[in-house]
């Protein structure tokens, strides 16, 4: 019995490594799955972000550019310090 177990131990032994580091070729199938679908996710959120980035930079030059026009319009009005009007 013990010299059967040993011819078959013989005889599968190269082959459980081979499904050992199969195992270990799917684990790292695995993680380079989810981490593409991680990058994919952060791509995605990294382009809401800028677009984001944009509106508000737009939204700033347009209160920036009706600030500047009030503050002229202001000045053209307003008597000056020297009390002409």
């Amino acid at each position: 019995m013990d010299a059967a177990l040993d011819a078959l131990e013989t005889l599968i032994g190269p082959h459980v490594d081979e499904i050992r580091q199969g195992e270990t070729v799917g684990a790292l199938r695995e993680r380079l799955r989810l981490m593409t679908e991680e990058r994919d996710q952060l791509l995605i959120e990294l382009d809401q972000l800028r677009a984001r980035t944009h509106r508000l930079e737009s939204a700033n030059d347009e209160v920036s550019g009706r600030l500047e026009a009030l503050r002229t319009s202001l000045a053209d009005n307003l008597p000056t310090a020297n009390g002409s009007a």
